[in-house]
C-alpha cells in the first residue's frame, strides 16, 4: 500500500506535521530541543493589510487639522484606600521585593544544582520574566524597578536591614563624571544580546544562573563602592530599557503641588533624613517631569514631611508628547532598542540562516564572527538610516534653523513607540505560544523527576491560538506606528515656525518610520524558530 503523505496542518502553530503540538493532551513534555520548532508567520494578506494601514494612518495623522490630544488628565492613585498608608511604611519596599528575590534565588539554585538539560530556570527567566517585562512597562512604567531582586539584595547587603535603605556599609564614592549617562547600560544591553543569541544562553539553566549572579554581583559591588544607587541610574540595562519605554507609560510619580516643593527648605525627598534615604537616583522629585530615571522605589514618598508626592494615572505617551529636552544618550538608545529588537526577530527567520550560511561560505569565517559582524551592521543600519533622514529633513526645511544632529536627537524619540510595540508584538508570540511550558516545570522545578502538583510529564496547548496572536501582533505594530507619528508631529509643531515647514521637515523622517514599521510587519510574517522571549 502507498503511504499517506498528506501533511497535517497544526491548529496551534500553522506548520505541517508539527511534532511540538501533535499531542497536547499527551503525557510527554516537549524536549528542550523543540524550542527551535518553527512557527508560521502572519499570513500575506494580513501583513499587506498592516503595511497599507501604516501608510494610511501616517497620512491621516499628518493631514488632520486642529491640535493634537492633550496630556493634562491625571488620576491620583493614592486615593485608593490604604495604598498611601502602605507605601509610607518602612517595610514596604522589601515586602514588594520578597517574591522577586525568592524567584531569583530559585533561578540561581536550579541553574547551579538542577538538571543541566531542562529545569524551571530558563523558562521562568526568559519566557515569563523577560517576555512579560515589556507588557509591565507598557501599563505600569517602572514598576519592576520597585520589586527588582538585584536592588533588593544589594540594599540588603549595604544597609544590613530589611526595613531601612540607609547605608551602613560602603565607601560612598561619587560616580565618574564621564560615565554619568546611559551609555554603560547600553553597552551591557548590547553585550547581553550577544550572549543571549550568540551563545544561546536562554536554553541553558547554568548560563542563565551565571548571568543572574553576575548582575546581582555588579549591583552589590556598585552599592558598596559608589554613592546612592549608581547601578540603577547608570549600569542597569533593564532599568534603562524600562526608562526609555516608561515615557510612554500611563503611570507616573509627581509632586502634588510644585509650590510646596519649591518653598520646602529641607528637601528631604532628595537629601533624605534620619529615617529615609531620599531619592536614590539623585533626582529632585519636586521637579520631576519624566519617568526615565525614576525607579518608583517611593523612598521620596516616605521621606517627604509635607506629604506632597503622589502616583498618578495619566494618558499614554504623556512624557513623549510633552518632551522639550532631548539628550544624545537617550536618543541613541531609542534607535538601538529598535535595532536590537528587530535583530532578535531577524535571527529567528529563514532569511537569517540563509544569510549567515552564505557569509560563512564566502568569507570563510566561523559562526560567531559572522554573527558579531551582522549584529554590528544591524545596530548601525537604523542609526545611519535615521541620520540620513535627519540630513534630508534639514535640506528640505532649511528655514527651520536646525542642524542634522539636533534633528536626529529630537525625532529619535518618535521611534520609541515603534520600538516598544514591535517589542510587544515579538514577545507576545513567545509568551502566548510558549508560556504554558512553565506548568509541567512547577511540579519538577529542578528537573530531578519530581511531580509535586501532578503536572510533570504533561504537555499543554498554547495560551492563545496562533490566529489570535497574528491579529494582536499586527494591531500592536500599527498602534505603535500611530503613536510614533503623533509624537513626531507634536515635536515638529514646537520646533518649526509654521505648519508647512514642519510637514516638509517631517517627510523623510515619517518615510523612515514607515520603513521601520513595515520591516516589523515583514519580520512577523516570516516563519520563526521559537526559542524564547526577547
Amino acid at each position: 500500500m502507498k503511504a499517506d503523505t498528506t501533511a497535517v496542518i497544526c491548529k496551534y502553530c500553522g506548520m505541517p506535521n508539527c511534532a511540538m503540538h501533535s499531542s497536547v493532551a499527551g503525557t510527554t513534555v516537549p524536549a528542550e530541543g523543540t524550542a527551535m520548532h518553527r512557527m508560521a508567520g502572519v499570513p500575506p494578506y494580513l501583513a499587506a493589510g498592516g503595511i497599507v494601514l501604516i501608510i494610511l494612518v501616517s497620512h491621516l495623522v499628518l493631514s488632520r487639522r486642529g491640535g493634537l490630544p492633550g496630556t493634562r488628565f491625571r488620576v491620583n492613585l493614592f486615593r485608593i484606600p490604604g495604598l498611601k498608608a502602605a507605601v509610607r511604611r518602612p517595610w514596604f519596599p522589601f515586602t514588594l521585593q520578597a517574591t522577586s528575590v525568592t524567584l531569583f534565588l530559585l533561578v540561581l539554585a536550579t541553574g547551579f544544582f538542577g538538571s543541566s538539560r531542562v529545569n524551571i530556570g530558563p523558562v521562568l527567566t526568559w519566557t515569563w520574566w523577560w517576555a512579560l517585562l515589556i507588557f509591565l512597562v507598557l501599563f505600569f512604567g517602572k514598576a519592576f524597578c520597585s520589586v527588582c531582586p538585584w536592588e533588593g539584595l544589594s540594599s540588603l547587603v549595604s544597609s544590613l536591614s530589611v526595613s531601612s535603605r540607609i547605608k551602613k556599609l560602603g565607601f560612598e564614592r561619587p560616580w565618574p563624571r564621564r560615565l554619568r549617562n546611559i551609555y554603560p547600560a547600553m553597552a551591557l544591553f548590547i553585550l547581553l544580546t550577544w550572549f543571549e543569541l550568540g551563545l544561546d544562553i536562554t536554553r541553558s539553566p547554568l548560563l542563565t544562573a551565571v548571568m543572574g549572579l553576575a548582575f546581582v554581583s555588579l549591583a552589590v559591588v556598585t552599592a558598596l563602592v559608589f554613592e546612592r544607587r549608581a547601578f540603577c541610574r547608570y549600569l542597569c540595562l533593564v532599568g534603562r530599557i524600562q526608562g526609555i519605554y516608561a515615557m510612554f507609560s500611563p503611570v507616573e510619580l509627581r509632586p502634588d503641588s510644585a509650590d510646596v516643593c519649591r518653598t520646602c527648605r529641607g528637601k528631604e525627598c532628595y537629601r533624605g533624613s534620619e529615617t529615609a534615604v531620599g531619592c536614590p537616583t539623585s533626582l529632585f522629585p519636586g521637579a520631576l517631569k519624566e519617568n526615565t530615571y525614576c525607579t518608583l522605589c517611593t523612598e521620596c514618598v516616605r521621606a517627604c514631611p509635607k506629604d506632597n508626592l503622589r502616583i498618578n494615572l495619566r494618558p499614554f505617551a504623556s512624557d513623549l508628547l510633552a518632551k522639550v529636552r532631548f539628550k544624545w544618550d537617550e536618543a541613541v538608545l531609542a534607535v538601538v532598542l529598535l535595532a536590537l529588537t528587530s535583530f532578535h526577530g531577524l535571527t529567528m527567520t529563514p532569511a537569517w540562516f540563509r544569510m549567515t550560511n552564505l557569509l560563512r561560505a564566502d568569507l570563510g569565517l566561523g559562526p560567531r564572527p559572522v554573527f558579531t559582524l551582522l549584529m554590528l551592521l544591524m545596530i548601525l543600519a537604523p542609526i545611519l538610516l535615521f541620520w540620513g533622514a535627519a540630513w534630508a529633513s534639514v535640506r528640505l526645511a532649511p528655514s527651520g534653523g536646525l542642524t542634522v544632529g539636533r534633528t536626529f536627537r529630537m525625532f529619535a524619540y518618535s521611534v520609541i513607540p515603534i520600538a516598544l510595540f514591535y517589542h510587544l508584538a515579538h514577545n507576545s508570540m513567545h509568551f502566548f505560544m510558549e508560556g504554558q511550558h512553565l506548568v509541567p516545570l512547577l511540579s519538577d522545578p529542578f528537573g530531578w523527576g519530581w511531580d509535586l502538583f501532578g503536572t510533570a510529564g504533561r504537555s499543554y496547548p498554547p495560551l492563545l491560538t496562533l490566529r489570535t496572536i497574528w491579529w494582536m501582533q499586527v494591531g500592536l505594530i500599527v498602534v505603535g506606528h500611530v503613536f510614533g507619528v503623533v509624537v513626531a508631529d507634536r515635536i515638529a509643531l514646537r520646533s518649526y515656525p509654521d505648519r508647512r515647514t514642519a510637514l516638509r521637515a517631517l517627510a523623510p523622517l515619517i518615510g523612515t518610520m514607515v520603513l521601520y514599521s513595515s520591516f516589523s510587519v515583514w519580520l512577523i510574517a516570516q516563519p520563526m524558530a521559537m526559542r524564547t522571549g526577547m
